[in-house]
């Protein structure tokens, strides 16, 4: 072996050498978690609780960096463009992972090129379809059966985003004709529901619990993969509606090229962190699931069925990117 050769070869091994000892050592700084909703959002509520635990396993900081916006591309888009040293992670969605995809016309990142994925957080955040309290419905085949003795009369308020997908997919799949009506703000649809001016809405839970409370709102369904254990007499609408589930969930990626040990290091301690049963408790209390960590592949191949899914969802209803 040449001097030449053997000095890159001793270079090769010194950088890989260096690696792994930076990584043994990770974190060693303050690690940056960004988040594309804002503050007080599911997603931020949820990844706070998290980051807290994180913080005291790890003895180093996991600082929240909300960046709403751009239909959660702008922080999906830094993350991707961050330096893959294990200190940028992203709290991702399936809207940013999965639905964005589909619902819009180009993104300014790769899913499948930039990111690896690391720890899975929340399995489901389901929606729900709700009626307001004085309708004689108490399932969603009930309202179904409203709006087609009276096509066109029937209304479900919607705001932009996935509650007007799931409006349009019930409507195709149960082969109803509804008004739907658009509402800028979840709080504001809620109140007309609430009020009578609107039928039903498709929202999250925890934006409606006090309406329900007073029974102004009646739960006639959920959009998830199963029954909110919270509500356990409330159906899902699969059960009806085969193949009819949009459910979020809340899982952390991070730029690709990151290395190895660092997210199984990640992958381990969140799953710890979300076992624990006050934190489970906690997640629980929003209606969402909590966890398991599942595996990176694992996290993969679910990305890779939502996507099916969402195939048929354009399918089903004609979806044009925006």
């Amino acid at each position: 072996m040449t001097q030449k050769n053997l000095f890159a070869v001793l270079t090769v091994v010194a950088c890989a050498w260096s690696g792994a000892v930076l990584s043994q050592a990770w974190p060693v700084k303050p690690v940056r978690i960004l988040v594309s909703n804002g503050p007080g959002s599911a997603p931020d509520v949820v990844v706070r609780l998290v980051a807290d635990r994180l913080s005291k396993s790890f003895g180093q900081p996991f600082l929240i960096d909300n960046r709403p916006g751009g239909e959660q591309t702008i922080g999906a888009s830094m993350a991707a463009k961050a330096a893959p040293d294990g200190y940028t992670f992203f709290f991702a969605t399936n809207d940013s992972m999965v639905a964005n995809q589909f619902r819009l016309k180009s993104l300014p990142y790769d899913v499948e090129r930039d990111f690896v994925p690391v720890a899975n957080v929340v399995g489901s955040a389901a929606f729900v379809v709700v009626a307001n309290g004085e309708l004689p419905v108490k399932t969603f085949p009930d309202l179904a059966a409203m709006a087609r003795a009276a096509p066109g009369k029937i209304s479900m308020g919607i705001t932009v985003g996935l509650s007007d997908i799931i409006s349009q997919w019930l409507g195709k799949v149960a082969g109803i004709d509804m008004l739907r009506v658009p509402y800028k703000l979840n709080t504001q649809a809620n109140q007309d529901a609430a009020a009578g001016q609107v039928n039903s809405i498709v929202t999250s839970y925890q934006s409606i619990v006090p309406l329900v409370q007073a029974a102004r709102l009646r739960v006639i369904a959920v959009t998830g993969s199963e029954r909110y254990p919270l509500l356990p007499e409330v159906p899902a609408l699969v059960e009806a509606y085969p193949g009819v589930v949009i459910e979020g969930w809340f899982f952390f990626v991070a730029p690709a090229g990151t290395p190895a040990d660092i997210v199984q290091r990640m992958n381990r301690e969140t799953d710890r962190v979300i076992a624990d049963p006050e934190v489970a408790q906690r997640i629980r209390s929003f209606h969402f699931t909590p966890g398991p960590a599942m595996t990176p592949r694992a996290i993969e191949e679910r990305m890779r069925e939502e996507r099916g899914r969402w195939r048929r969802i354009v399918q089903d209803i004609g979806l044009v990117p925006q």
